[in-house]
């Protein structure tokens, strides 16, 4: 059976479609090819984000990699320069033979934040004032490495991430008086606004 129009028009499915048929055809075309293009930019963005993520984390990895090599040469630098008057005091306490001073130094030096230790030997090698009262008595070789008795420069050496050791020689007017050796425990860096 037909369907007719008002005109007089026979109107079926078949004749709709002949009609209609480029209409449809384009229209069927144009949504596939719109849908195509949402799903291409989708795509093409979404891997764009996670370059960009990426690239962000690894600079990221970079400047914190950065900031630690930058922090670690201000910390050794610091200490070697704290140094230098330190054993200037326990020179003249030494000289003086005032081992009770250079004891108050070092038990003064280790309430300090980030100072873990302190000890500070003799000539020949004996542990004489020592923040841990263990270690009074004792080799100085049997806590740190024996090349620090004989070494004529400062020493700053990181012996773990964030943990520094300062080896000191004190010297007198003509002899080694002695060796100090401060161990130090550097803040962590932390972000900024933290």
């Amino acid at each position: 059976m037909t369907d007719t129009y008002t005109d007089g028009q026979a109107v079926d499915g078949a004749g709709f479609w002949r009609r209609h048929r480029v209409l449809i055809i384009v229209a069927t075309i144009v949504i596939a090819a719109a849908a195509a293009a949402i799903a291409w930019l989708y795509v093409s963005k979404s891997a764009a984000v996670t370059r960009a993520e990426e690239s962000v984390a690894s600079q990221r990895a970079e400047w914190d990699k950065a900031a630690e090599a930058r922090q670690a040469e201000l910390v050794k630098r610091s200490l070697g320069q704290f140094g230098v008057p330190l054993a200037w005091a326990i020179r003249r306490e030494m000289m003086a033979g005032n081992l009770d001073q250079v004891d108050q130094y070092v038990s003064a030096l280790v309430k300090l934040e980030g100072f873990q230790g302190a000890m500070v030997a003799k000539a020949d090698g004996v542990i004489a004032v020592a923040s841990d009262r263990r270690h009074v008595g004792a080799a100085f070789d049997s806590v740190y490495a024996p090349r620090y008795l004989t070494a004529t420069e400062i020493n700053v050496e990181e012996t773990a991430p964030g943990q520094w050791l300062l080896v000191v020689p004190v010297m007198g007017l003509s002899a080694r008086l002695g060796t100090l050796a401060v161990e130090y425990r550097a803040p962590a860096l932390t972000e900024p606004g933290a």
